[in-house]
C-alpha cells in the first residue's frame, strides 16, 4: 500500500525489504538455486515501484548486448539507485558490496546468487585478491555493477571516481557500460528521512572497450572517459 507520507514511505521500504530479503534468505536456504533468488530479486523491485510511488524509466538499454558481460558504473545519489537498475536493466546484475553484508545468516548466500562480491576496504591485499575473483567471474559471463564514487553524491555534480572499480575492469577484460542515474536525490535525499514519489531515469550509454593493458596510465584513461560520459548521461557537472 502508498503511503501519503514520505517518512512512512521510508518505513513501508525498509518493512518490504526486510520482509523479501528474509524470503529469499529462507528459500535458499532450503535449496532454492540461483535462478530463483535472481527471480525474487526482480520481484522485490517489481513490488516496490509501486510502494513507493517511484517510476522509473530507462534510456538505451535495448542498445545493448545482454548476452555479453560488463562491468556497469553509474553515478551514486541514493539508496534508490539500486532499485531503479534492477527496475530498468534486462538482468540481474550483482554489485561490489560492503563485506559486513555477508555476516548476516544466509544473507551471502542471496548475495552469491545475484553475483554480489562483498570487498573489505580496509584491507587492501585481501580486497585485491578479491577483485581479482570478481573479474574472474565477469569474464565467465556475470554482468557487475559498481559505484565509481565511492558513496553518494550531493545530487547536483559526479564525484571524483575510486581507481578500485577501474582495477576490476582492467583485470575483467571486459567493457565498461557507463549509466547515468536522474531523480534518485530528489526522491530519496542523503538524509534518509524520506522517500518522495517520482521518475527515477536510467540512461545507458554506450560500452567503452576495456582498457587497453593494466598499466596505470591505460586505468586513468578508462577512469576519466568512463567519468566523463557519466556525467553526460546523468546531465549533470564533474566536481573538480
Amino acid at each position: 500500500m502508498l503511503s501519503d507520507r514520505p517518512a512512512g514511505r521510508l518505513l513501508v521500504a525498509w518493512a518490504y525489504t526486510i520482509a523479501k530479503s528474509a524470503g529469499a534468505m529462507r528459500a535458499q536456504a532450503l535449496g532454492a538455486d540461483d535462478a530463483q533468488i535472481r527471480s525474487r530479486v526482480q520481484a522485490w523491485a517489481e513490488g516496490l515501484r509501486p510502494r513507493l510511488g517511484i517510476e522509473v524509466r530507462a534510456f538505451g538499454v535495448e542498445a545493448i548486448d545482454w548476452s555479453k558481460p560488463y562491468v556497469i558504473m553509474a553515478n551514486h545519489q541514493s539508496y534508490l539507485d539500486v532499485l531503479a537498475l534492477y527496475s530498468a536493466l534486462p538482468v540481474v546484475v550483482g554489485f561490489v558490496a560492503k563485506k559486513e553484508l555477508t555476516r548476516i545468516p544466509f544473507f551471502s548466500g542471496v548475495m552469491r546468487a545475484v553475483g554480489c562480491v562483498p570487498v573489505d576496504r580496509g584491507k587492501h591485499r585481501e580486497a585485491v585478491a578479491t577483485l581479482r575473483e570478481a573479474a574472474a567471474a565477469v569474464r565467465a559471463g556475470t554482468t557487475i555493477a559498481v559505484f565509481p564514487e565511492g558513496t553518494r553524491g550531493p545530487g547536483d555534480q559526479i564525484l571524483p571516481l575510486k581507481k578500485g572499480p577501474f582495477h576490476l575492469a582492467q583485470l575483467a577484460g571486459v567493457p565498461v557500460l557507463p549509466v547515468g542515474l536522474r531523480g534518485a536525490g530528489r526522491c530519496m535525499p542523503r538524509s534518509n528521512t524520506a522517500i518522495y514519489p517520482g521518475v527515477i531515469e536510467v540512461h545507458v550509454g554506450t560500452p567503452i572497450p576495456p582498457a587497453e593493458d593494466e598499466s596505470h596510465h591505460a586505468r586513468g584513461a578508462l577512469l576519466e572517459k568512463t567519468r566523463a560520459e557519466i556525467a553526460r548521461l546523468a546531465a549533470l557537472p564533474m566536481m573538480d
